[in-house]
């Protein structure tokens, strides 16, 4: 079951080790996470499994629009509904806090996540050229603008 984060370190570092798994060197840093638990336009929400958290998402609200800055799950927990979840808990917080849309940026060649959004109601709205630093990940920089209307 997905539920909003609060800070602690040990909560920072599970989340560091599920950035490094999922985006390598992109990752966020431990102090970027920090931040995000000490601004107080972010919001934090996690998937545990038996204690540990296996996925999280990261969204920033202001006025009429959440940004989803991260979701990541743990290889080994993909395909089980749980950035399904917390793509819901995302949006279910952004309509409490007056929200018209969700909205987020996705690299144009990360097809199955790309695939994950539609599912979870969103559209691509633009792409955005050159939105990503080279990565070996990914063959284009290009990103998709994806737009969730609440």
């Amino acid at each position: 079951m997905t539920e909003k984060l609060t800070f602690s370190m040990q909560t920072v570092f599970q989340l560091n080790k599920i950035e490094k798994t999922c985006f390598g060197k992109e990752a966020w840093t431990v102090n970027n996470l920090v931040a995000e638990f000490n601004n107080e336009f972010s919001h934090l929400f996690g998937e545990r499994v038996d204690g540990e958290i296996v996925g999280y998402a990261c969204v920033r609200v202001m006025y009429e629009e959440a940004q989803i800055c991260n979701v990541a799950v743990l290889p080994e927990f993909r395909r089980r509904g749980i950035a399904t979840g917390l793509l819901n808990s995302i949006a279910e917080l952004a309509k409490e806090q007056g929200c018209e849309r969700c909205e987020l940026e996705v690299n144009t060649a990360n097809l199955p996540t790309v695939e994950l959004y539609k599912k979870c109601g969103y559209e691509i709205a633009g792409t955005r050229p050159n939105f990503y630093r080279r990565s070996k990940r990914f063959p284009t920089r290009d990103a998709y603008t994806m737009i969730k209307k609440l």
